[in-house]
């Protein structure tokens, strides 16, 4: 089923819906991507049947258990909304996230943790490995630990809800632990293959989704790199095994995954990679102390709420990683995306993971087979051509890492004005332009954010923005305040647009900066302000007025950046445009920020008002709206003014005086034609 109105529709009935409740549901059949089945079903209405209209035996059986399971988790959520810092305890324990605010959620999503709260092989295997464990302290048998084991595991799924991820996760669970996490290689990949098999046979078009294929790949990571890296981290670090197989698990898990991630996301998530090995020592005991109060609750308050209190330590220092982490700069390393990225990246890791193999004998080259320990004698050094294999493999694996995520940028940055005042950002179809007084560096002003959270981080981090003084967003549509999430956290305050007709007072926008505590104040003509070193003033909407829509709404901007000054039109139209002129404003300006990317809608007259040297367009390469056109560009270049187009140049600095501007464009010569 797709939308989400089944999961609101649950309200309206007196009982909670649960695993094994039968719903009455209708909708229509809407065509879905390609890798999935052919249609799906999005529901309008659904409602569950009355107990007299549900079955009996064993599906009876298990909508009872689907009730008690979410009894559980209730508890467990209300013990934990008691108790300071718990917010994620639910989270590591059976993946409810209801208590997490929207401020965490988002330093989860930047430090790549999120995986951590959501049901998993690692919380799988812990079940399952406690039972097993404390089986074996009280003398149960074999055969009778498995099938404990083999029950905890059931139980456990139940109590997270049996849908498709958590069975898979079971599954992978179950491989990690019959290799004894990568340590009996004998069981390790014949039970990984057995278990990718049940899993295509029992839904054949998971083989083409993107959780399959990094579920698989962790769990081979682990099967394969654990053993390797925990015995160098034993030879480096004299700590107990407890503590460095989780280190080492999670590592293991994010180098196997680092090269499908590529093809999901851009970069390389390095802050990603330090959060989880941080975090790594407190999920597994956060996970066991929320399952043990799951356990706990119900049979005592008191003993539940007291482990309650002992996971919210260590859910408490997940928490200040992600919040630590997500503040280092350069959280994401450059790298080249789709499957060139990918596969070089595998190839940097196996060189690397070989080298490693081969220093610590658990491969050998013919000429290194003798060699090791013999009784009554020190430990055989490698021979000759190993050591040069091994040299070769590390000095090519760093060579070929360093090129896109050091070499790169440095070139790349080497060009940028230091005394830069204005950069339009690349950000797709969308708008995104940093301003700042040079002798004020530190004083920077965003104005709209485009739809594209990742290469929003990219400009910022490539232009070194740490803090926004102020951001303004100069309407609601998403191309301009989509990629909203990504700077809150950097936004001391906000400039926003007045209420349109269109979206009236109840706006997201608004929701989302009252969460983030960012105060703000309404962008009209008149309002003047300074940031740093910048002084701006915004020329449009007028006071009080009531404008129909969103785009006719949008905030004016005529902003003095050090010599230069800057004119930001926003998705203005013709008709605001020539209102603009009409009222005198002075729209004069160096640089000018061509409305609305560059669509027909314009006043052909404001071009020649504005004067400007420069005239930017923010715009998507091969967008479907026509952006920029022919009119708009000539009509900047009739005024004499220069034009450039993020799809054209990438990211566009601009520095230096008037008459004597500098540019630096991301891709092609500053002196090039559009």
């Amino acid at each position: 089923m797709q939308g989400a109105s089944a999961a609101a529709a649950s309200g309206v009935d007196s009982e909670p819906w649960a695993p094994g409740t039968r719903l009455s549901v209708s909708g229509r059949l809407v065509p879905l991507e390609p890798g999935s089945a052919a249609y799906g079903l999005r529901v309008e209405t659904a409602t569950a049947l009355a107990s007299g209209a549900r079955r009996a035996g064993a599906s009876a059986a298990f909508e009872y258990a689907g009730r008690v399971a979410g009894g559980l988790r209730t508890e467990l959520r209300e013990a934990a909304a008691a108790v300071p810092g718990a917010a994620l305890v639910p989270g590591f324990a059976v993946g409810d996230t209801a208590l997490v605010d929207e401020a965490l959620e988002r330093r989860m999503q930047q430090s790549s943790l999120t995986h951590l709260v959501a049901v998993s092989g690692a919380n799988c295997a812990l079940v399952t490995g406690a039972v097993v464990r404390c089986a074996g302290l009280l003398g149960v048998g074999r055969r009778s630990r498995i099938a404990l084991a083999g029950a905890a595991l059931g139980g456990f799924v139940i109590v997270v809800g049996p849908d498709a991820s958590v069975q898979r996760a079971a599954l992978m669970a179950a491989v990690v632990l019959v290799s004894g996490f990568g340590g009996k290689r004998a069981r390790a990949l014949p039970a990984l293959g057995t278990a990718i098999v049940v899993l295509l046979i029992g839904d054949p078009w998971q083989a083409l989704r993107p959780g399959f294929a990094l579920s698989v790949a962790a769990t081979a990571g682990i099967l394969l790199i654990v053993p390797v890296l925990e015995q160098g981290m034993s030879r480096l670090l004299p700590a107990p095994r407890w503590l460095l197989l989780p280190v080492a698990v999670a590592l293991a898990a994010q180098l196997a995954c680092g090269p499908l991630l590529l093809l999901l996301q851009p970069g390389i998530p390095a802050a990603g990679v330090l959060a989880n090995v941080l975090a790594a020592p407190a999920a597994p005991l956060g996970t066991g102390l929320g399952l043990l109060a799951l356990l706990l609750l119900p049979v005592s308050e008191t003993l539940g709420g007291a482990a309650t209190v002992l996971a919210s330590f260590p859910a408490r220092w997940v928490a200040a990683t992600a919040e630590v982490v997500s503040e280092l700069p350069f959280a994401r390393w450059p790298w080249p995306e789709g499957w060139p990225g990918a596969l070089l990246l595998a190839a940097v890791e196996v060189a690397a993971i070989v080298a490693c193999s081969l220093a610590s004998r658990r491969i050998a080259l013919p000429s290194d087979r003798g060699s090791g320990r013999a009784p009554w004698r020190a430990r055989r050094a490698l021979s000759t051509g190993g050591r040069l294999v091994i040299a070769v493999l590390l000095s090519a694996a760093a060579g070929a890492f360093a090129g896109p995520t050091v070499v790169a940028p440095l070139i790349g940055r080497a060009g940028i004005p230091a005394d830069w005042s204005a950069v339009a950002c690349d950000v797709g179809q969308g708008d995104a332009l940093l301003l700042r007084d040079p002798g004020h560096p530190h004083g920077v002003m965003l104005v709209d954010t485009g739809d594209d959270a990742e290469l929003l981080g990219a400009c910022l981090d490539r232009f070194g923005v740490r803090r926004v003084s102020l951001l303004v967003l100069t309407h609601d549509d998403r191309d301009h305040v989509g990629a909203l999430d990504a700077v809150v956290d950097r936004a001391d305050a906000a400039l926003v647009a007045p209420d349109s007709r269109e979206d009236g007072a109840h706006r997201p926008v608004i929701s989302d900066l009252d969460a983030a505590g960012i105060p703000y104040r309404v962008g009209e003509a008149g309002a003047t302000g300074i940031v740093g070193g910048l002084r701006w003033e915004v020329l449009a909407p007028p006071v009080g007025s009531a404008p129909g829509d969103t785009n006719a709404a949008s905030v004016v901007l005529r902003v003095q950046a050090g010599a230069l000054s800057v004119l930001l039109l926003a998705d203005t139209g013709e008709e605001q445009q020539r209102a603009l002129l009409s009222a005198g404003a002075d729209v004069g300006a160096d640089i000018a920020k061509v409305a609305h990317h560059g669509s027909r809608d314009q006043d052909p007259l404001l071009s020649a008002a504005i004067g400007s040297e420069l005239a930017l367009v923010s715009v998507g390469a091969g967008n479907g709206y026509g952006h920029p056109t022919a009119e708009a560009l000539e009509a900047f270049e009739a005024a004499g003014s220069r034009v450039l187009r993020t799809d054209l140049h990438g990211s566009i600095a601009v520095g230096g005086a008037p008459g004597a501007l500098r540019v630096w464009l991301e891709r092609g010569e500053a002196n090039a034609s559009q």
